[in-house]
C-alpha cells in the first residue's frame, strides 16, 4: 500500500513540473514577442543553466513545439498532409549569421561556416521535431531531441534556441492575424 501512495505524488510532481516548465517557456515567448528580448534571453539562459537541464530540456522542446504547432494551425500554416508548415517560420539563416557576426566580430570565416552548418542542422531538426510531434504526439520527439543534443557541444541549447526563435516568429504572426481580425474588413 505504501508504494502506491508514494507513486502518486511522484507522478503528480512530474506533471506539475512539466506544466511549470511549459508555463515558463510560454512566458519566455510572450516576453520576446512583447519586445523584451534581453529579459527573455535571461530567462531562457537561466533554464539552460539549471542543474536539471538534461531532464527539462526535452520538456522545454515540447513546450516550444506545442506553441509552434498551435500557432501554425491558428494562422492556417499547414501542409497538404495536415502537418504544421514550420518552414515558413524557421529562424532566417542570414539574420542569424548577421547577428553572430555582430556579437562576435573576431569570428573567422571557418567558424562562420561551422555556424551556418549548425544553423541548418538545427533548422532541419526543428522542422522534423514539430512535424513528428504533430503526427505522433507527446513523447515522440525525445529520441530526436537526444540525438541533436549529442550531435555537438551545446547541441541541446542550440536546438532549443532554434525552437524558441521559431515559436517567436509564429507567435508574432498569430498576434498580427489577431490584430487584423480585430480591425475587421477595410
Amino acid at each position: 500500500m505504501a508504494r502506491s501512495r508514494s507513486a502518486k505524488p511522484r507522478s503528480k510532481a512530474r506533471s506539475t513540473r512539466r506544466a511549470t516548465i511549459g508555463d515558463q517557456c510560454k512566458e519566455i515567448i510572450a516576453t520576446s514577442v512583447n519586445g523584451d528580448h534581453y529579459g527573455a534571453y535571461e530567462a531562457f539562459a537561466a533554464m539552460t543553466h539549471r542543474s536539471d537541464f538534461p531532464e527539462i530540456g526535452p520538456v522545454m522542446a515540447e513546450a516550444f513545439i506545442e506553441i509552434i504547432q498551435r500557432g501554425c494551425r491558428t494562422v492556417g500554416a499547414v501542409t497538404d498532409d495536415g502537418l504544421p508548415d514550420v518552414s515558413r517560420f524557421l529562424v532566417d539563416e542570414r539574420t542569424s549569421i548577421t547577428r553572430v557576426r555582430t556579437a562576435v566580430p573576431s569570428m573567422t570565416g571557418q567558424d562562420m561556416v561551422k555556424v551556418r552548418g549548425i544553423h541548418r542542422a538545427n533548422a532541419r531538426a526543428a522542422q522534423q521535431m514539430v512535424q513528428t510531434y504533430a503526427a505522433q504526439g507527446r513523447g515522440s520527439i525525445h529520441a530526436l531531441y537526444q540525438e541533436r543534443a549529442a550531435a555537438q557541444e551545446r547541441g541541446a541549447e542550440n536546438l532549443l534556441i532554434m525552437l524558441w526563435g521559431t515559436a517567436i516568429n509564429v507567435q508574432r504572426q498569430v498576434r498580427e492575424a489577431n490584430a487584423n481580425d480585430a480591425r475587421g474588413p477595410n
